[in-house]
């Protein structure tokens, strides 16, 4: 059972009252009777000392009727004794009450020279008596008696009106200590309530008080400490969100491990980079990484050492790792930073893969120019060889501009800012026909048939050179791989305020591996053929390149054997698009 404060004040209080009460009561009854009965020792040994003096000379010769008058006159028991203690003469002050008992200790106090006191119940009588005996000539003793039964009476009828005034004490001292208790314990009660809101994380509040008493200092300081405490907490919740806001931006992966290789803090960046579900902490390390990483933080915790690494995963991706361990103040254990290089490591392969096909693009038709050249120089050959040298330098040429014009063309493209493309209304019907009769003596030549199912009215919004050059590459890359005899079909529908292009041939097909790297730079899929056929490896590159910068998309898919076919979405072209 809990007890409040104001419980506890109440009871302290009540109790004090009732000991303080008790107290004063019980002196005032010992003060009360020791002074009654000393009043009646004083009155008796008055009255034992004149009863002395007026029956000294008639008190041996009658001291029967001396001491029954003085009785009568004193209102009180008498007795006589000689000097050798015995009983000579007693009266009682009721005339059909008991024989008084002969002698005690008073009387032989008295017969010592003193006055002799003492209360008892004499044997044969019910009330209690109090005896004062003072010695008389000639060595005799004169005793008074008188019972106590008044001075008991008067004391019982003063301690119960002590008893009453302390049961009203008693009762007013509970009334004023509950109003006491209740006055105490309002601000308490109210500081408590505070504090209560303090430790739930509410610290506005308002409990300071004016009073100069430990309560209004104690209430006065919560009120400090709740305004010092949310005004600390928001500055740490500010740090928390600022630094949260850091973490979630940042493009490398944030571990935090304690000691014993647990994860403590981690940001999303890091669960992308481990290809993890997060959340990650309170997880171990060796459960979200692999057996590379998870063996190499594992050394950097045993070694509290700053390391560094780069871990190709088991997924070919490459993770560069920096460690570096946490003082023990922070708690120890280390703080990993992970950054993603594949992207890096792509660029770089594909940087390499580029200067290499350039290189030998170039090496081609350089080397072709500077042997033919040299035979021409040397003058060995006749005119007709000669000729023939020199239509070869040409063509090398020629395929050796189309080459930097195609290398011109797409660093043009990927340099050009977005807000600096094309966006106008263009006709895909009319851009289609164009292209259609630009590659129609070469698709004649082939034998093969472009058909057309554009619908008039059909427009998309961008750049209509580049549609066209657009069109213009994938149709004649058709006509190229296409089938002999077989056929081109390029289509056009809307969708939504979208518009859907596609360009289609029935050729050999492109196996599925090589699909994904369709739109790499110099990328054959035969390069024998694609050379033979006069082809720099760029015209996909540049294709892509101008369909983003339209906001379009590209995609491609083949089944071998079967055809190929190029899909191109375009956002449709809008009321405003027109009217410019």
């Amino acid at each position: 059972m809990t007890v409040t404060f104001r419980e506890k004040l109440l009871a302290s209080h009540v109790a004090l009252v009732i000991a303080v009460v008790s107290i004063v009561i019980f002196q005032l009854d010992r003060t009360l009777s020791s002074d009654l009965i000393r009043q009646l020792d004083q009155r008796l040994e008055q009255q034992a000392r004149g009863a002395a003096q007026w029956g000294a000379s008639d008190g041996r010769r009658h001291p029967e009727k001396i001491a029954a008058r003085l009785a009568l006159v004193l209102d009180a028991d008498v007795s006589l004794f000689d000097q050798t203690g015995k009983m000579v003469g007693a009266s009682t002050a009721q005339k059909d009450g008991p024989a008084m008992e002969e002698s005690g200790p008073e009387v032989a106090s008295a017969l010592r020279g003193e006055i002799g006191r003492a209360s008892r119940i004499p044997s044969g009588m019910g009330d209690e008596m109090h005896f004062v005996a003072v010695p008389a000539a000639d060595g005799w003793v004169v005793r008074i008696a008188v019972p106590l039964s008044d001075i008991n009476a008067t004391l019982r009828s003063i301690r119960a009106r002590l008893l009453l005034a302390a049961a009203v004490a008693v009762v007013a001292a509970l009334m004023l200590g509950l109003l006491a208790s209740r006055v105490a314990a309002s601000p308490l009660r109210a500081m408590t309530v505070s504090a209560t809101r303090i430790a739930e994380g509410d610290f506005d509040i308002d409990v300071s008080s004016t009073t100069p008493d430990e309560f209004g200092i104690l209430s006065r300081s919560l009120s400090s400490l709740a305004s010092q405490l949310k005004a600390r907490l928001g500055e740490l919740t500010a740090e928390r969100d600022r630094l949260s806001a850091i973490l979630a931006g940042m493009v490398e992966g944030v571990l935090v491990i304690d000691p014993t290789g647990e994860v403590i803090l981690a940001n999303p960046a890091a669960a992308t980079i481990l290809d993890v579900a997060p959340p990650l902490p309170g997880k171990r390390v060796d459960a979200i990484c692999d057996e590379k990483t998870a063996r190499f933080l594992a050394s950097t915790l045993a070694g509290r050492e700053t390391r560094e690494t780069e871990v190709e995963t088991s997924d070919e991706r490459f993770v560069a790792i920096f460690v570096r361990p946490l003082e023990e103040r922070a708690g120890g254990g280390v703080v990993s930073v992970l950054r993603d290089m594949t992207p890096i490591r792509r660029v770089l392969a594909m940087k390499r893969e580029f200067m290499a096909n350039a290189s030998h693009e170039l090496r081609t038709p350089v080397t072709a120019i500077q042997g033919y050249a040299e035979t021409l120089l040397r003058g060995t050959a006749d005119e007709a060889t000669a000729r023939q040298f020199i239509e070869i330098i040409e063509r090398h040429a020629k395929r050796l501009a189309g080459l930097v014009d195609d290398v011109l063309k797409l660093s043009e493209l990927e340099d050009r800012p977005a807000e600096h493309a094309v966006k106008e209304c263009v006709d895909v019907e009319s851009v289609t026909t164009l292209v259609v009769e630009t590659i129609h003596t070469r698709a004649a030549s082939a034998s093969i048939h472009v058909n057309v199912n554009v619908p008039p009215g059909l427009e998309i919004t961008g750049d209509p050179l580049g549609l066209e050059q657009v069109l213009e590459n994938l149709v004649d890359n058709a006509v190229k791989y296409g089938k002999s005899g077989g056929a081109v079909h390029v289509s056009g529908r809307r969708d939504a305020d979208r518009v859907v292009l596609t360009v289609a041939d029935d050729g050999l097909g492109i196996e599925s591996p090589h699909l994904s790297r369709l739109f790499e730079r110099f990328y054959r899929v035969d390069p024998s053929r694609s050379r033979e056929r006069g082809g720099t490896g760029l015209g996909l590159a540049i294709v892509k390149q101008l369909v983003q910068s339209m906001s379009g998309s590209i995609d491609v898919t083949s089944e071998f054997g079967k055809g190929t076919t190029f899909t191109m979405v375009f956002p449709a072209a809008h009321r405003e698009d027109r009217s410019r």
